[in-house]
């Protein structure tokens, strides 16, 4: 698990205080905010895309911890609904993801499924591709093709978690698919979901979360375990939800 500095835990039911590595990447964001995100998330190329479409403030890095910015899957009234809060960059998030959640949202997700997955940002700072490839991921969201880009993020990790302007690997992911290549190019540059990213980051900071992946069932803290000790887990709470009511005592 990829980890990052936290001195101490929150306390059951507090909000995480802010520990030296979440300063660290707070401090990032309003660097982005100070001298443009555009240069510094994807440097190279044409001067247009290195700078930002529209002016962008430090107070546009304002955003409270929201449970609602993940990006779900599966329905919504599923009894069993799982937490994953990752980053593109993260090794072992592609090791759990390129097997393990891959199968697990493909066998209980689907149509008829019983888990409601919701996918959470949490970026860590150790990772220079971390923001850009996450908002790689809400702009292909916003088309309606989040978890095909999730998957080809984690997949060809090495090819762009290793290069220093990753943007034109991201337009070619976005081609491959069938993305609007303009659409996806301007919410790029205009940084559109930024503002997601860092309430998605914020609740997981507020859970506890101090490394990546991090999962929760039921609200219940996991590990990242195997295929069979997740499913394991999964079957146990679905037994647990369809068991009846204990009578009432007279």
């Amino acid at each position: 698990m990829s980890k990052k500095s936290n001195k101490q835990r929150p306390r059951p039911g507090q909000a995480a205080k802010q520990s030296g590595g979440n300063r660290t990447f707070y401090m990032v964001l309003a660097g982005i905010a100070v001298l443009g995100a555009g240069a510094l998330l994807f440097a190279g190329g044409d001067s247009e895309a290195q700078s930002p479409a529209t002016p962008f403030s430090v107070a546009e890095l304002t955003a409270d911890a929201d449970a609602n910015a993940g990006v779900a899957i599966g329905p919504e009234d599923a009894a069993v609904t799982i937490l994953e809060f990752s980053d593109f960059q993260c090794p072992h998030c592609r090791n759990f993801n390129g097997l393990t959640g891959r199968l697990l949202r493909q066998n209980y997700t689907g149509p008829g499924g019983t888990v409601r997955w919701i996918a959470y940002d949490f970026p860590l700072n150790t990772f220079p591709n971390s923001l850009p490839a996450a908002l790689a991921g809400r702009c292909a969201e916003a088309q309606g093709q989040f978890w095909r880009m999730h998957d080809l993020l984690f997949a060809r990790q090495d090819e762009w978690g290793r290069d220093q302007t990753p943007k034109d690997k991201f337009l070619r992911y976005a081609d491959e698919t069938g993305l609007d290549r303009g659409e996806f190019d301007d919410c790029l540059v205009e940084r559109r979901h930024l503002k997601q990213i860092v309430a998605s980051r914020k609740y997981g900071d507020q859970l506890g979360v101090t490394g990546t992946p991090a999962l929760f069932l039921n609200g219940q803290r996991m590990g990242a375990g195997s295929y069979q000790a997740i499913e394991g887990l999964i079957q146990e709470a679905l037994a647990a939800s369809s068991a009846p009511e204990p009578a009432a005592a007279e």
